[in-house]
């Protein structure tokens, strides 16, 4: 079985073996950033950062690596055996996780050797991309529901295991309060939560003996999914058995609807549980719901207490994709900047700002090169120094808990359904330096872009 390491794009070993058989491994520094923001997103939450730390940290070629690329009769046996005392050794800075940010912000950056620095690429975009994608859909979602409860149904819809399991734990970072996801919950601490499916109403007689089946099994806080025939008798169906509970001294938690007329029904669940002295049931919604649907079901009044959001949180549908780039941006020659039409990068070591009013609440970020003085307080620090994890892995508790202290100090535009993009202001010494190397490299000078 191949170790993590392989997890990578083959030009990387390629241009590896070129640097090294060139004697070209000087320092080098690269920038993690997403180039933009999907249409109505005003920010990322900067997400799998840890996963990246651990990653860079650990790296090494195992001797099963190093048959397989051997195997390929690519690489020269020399560039093998140099493979084998491969570790990463320079520094990473990063922006803590869960931190919003806007496009052209660098999550990381990393300097080391051109040939460490340029091999982590594939990996970190690999890991960054989709959990920070994941995050911030799941943000607009948790958004959207104001008081109600978001959790994670997507375990049947992610991408492969892999998908279900960062995507979980991306969403619960970023405000969901549970998840479906059994493994998930085991693995990270996640709080599991579910109901039960259809088929198993369909699997007694009748609804109503299905419905006491289950409470008999589960006699606390358990929810029936009650549209499976008709949604006002499993309604009904459910005060009784709610009252059947409360002579035992137990309680139904709620009920589920997943399919119909969400905002209607809900009211007329909520007036007849109310009648019935039920107000303490929570009525829950699923349905291949997102952020609009859910924006739109609050604006009709609907009295949903919590939601199950599965395909559209754990893909970001519509969003395929974001566009996470890792760009060279300094080397022993100096600044480097790609030139490219609409794929312009900023040069040099840099860091981001975050200036915010007397509340504490943000304004705009700043991207300004390192030591340059501007306002704000900086949001890179280094995590990894000399290849060594020199800040420890902070527990997801911790991390959900910033996150979303952080989204509260956002501008309001920035979290709207139509949001508008967080401001990423230039700064005076870095717009120097950009004109300084646009007008070298139109005088004629050789440079990489």
């Amino acid at each position: 079985m191949t170790s993590k390491t392989l997890l990578t794009d083959l030009y990387q070993l390629t241009m590896m073996a070129a640097y090294v058989d060139n004697q070209k491994d000087d320092d080098a520094t690269f920038d993690l950033f997403i180039r933009k923001l999907p249409q109505d997103w005003g920010y990322f939450i900067a997400n799998g950062i840890e996963d990246a730390i651990e990653y860079a940290a650990n790296i090494h070629f195992t001797d099963e690596d190093r048959e397989y690329l051997r195997s390929i009769r690519l690489f020269s046996d020399d560039f093998i055996e140099w493979l084998k005392e491969f570790r990463f050794q320079g520094d990473i800075y990063a922006v803590p996780e869960g931190t919003p940010v806007t496009a052209n912000t660098p999550l990381l950056r990393v300097t080391g050797k051109r040939t460490q620095a340029q091999f982590l690429e594939s990996a970190l975009l690999n890991i960054i991309n989709f959990q920070t994608m994941i995050a911030t859909k799941a943000n607009r979602v948790v958004l959207a529901a104001g008081d109600a409860k978001v959790v994670d149904f997507g375990l049947r819809r992610a991408q492969e295991e892999d998908a279900a399991m960062k995507g979980a734990r991306a969403a619960y970072i970023a405000g969901a309060v549970a998840t479906s996801n059994v493994k998930a919950g085991k693995e990270y601490g996640i709080p599991v939560n579910g109901t039960h499916a259809h088929s198993f109403v369909m699997s007694f007689p009748t609804e109503l003996e299905a419905f006491r089946a289950y409470v008999k099994t589960f006699p606390h806080n358990a929810t029936l999914l009650i549209d499976t025939y008709d949604v006002m008798q499993g309604a009904n169906n459910a005060v009784m058995v709610a009252k059947e509970l409360a002579a035992r001294g137990q309680r139904l938690g709620g009920v589920r609807l997943d399919s119909g007329d969400l905002a209607a029904d809900s009211q007329a669940i909520r007036a007849l549980f109310d009648r019935e002295g039920l107000s303490d049931v929570k009525i829950l919604a699923s349905n291949d719901l997102n952020e609009y649907k859910i924006a739109e079901l609050r604006k009709k009044s609907a009295c949903i207490d919590g939601y199950g959001v599965g395909t559209d949180m754990i893909t970001a549908k519509p969003i395929a994709a974001i566009a996470g780039v890792y760009k060279l941006v300094e080397d022993g020659d100096g600044s480097k900047i790609k030139l490219s039409a609409e794929k312009q990068t900023f040069p040099g070591k840099k860091q981001v700002h975050r200036v915010r009013d007397a509340d504490g609440r943000c304004l705009y970020d700043i991207l300004a090169l390192e030591g340059e003085a501007v306002a704000g307080e900086p949001l890179l620090q280094r995590v990894v120094k000399d290849g060594k994890r020199v800040l420890p892995r902070q527990s997801l508790p911790e991390i959900k808990k910033y996150a979303l202290a952080s989204v509260e100090k956002m501008p309001a535009p920035t979290k709207e359904l139509q949001a508008t993009p967080y401001e990423l202001r230039i700064s005076p010494g870095l717009e120097r330096l950009v004109t300084d190397l646009k007008e070298k490299y139109q005088r004629g000078e050789n440079h990489d872009s």
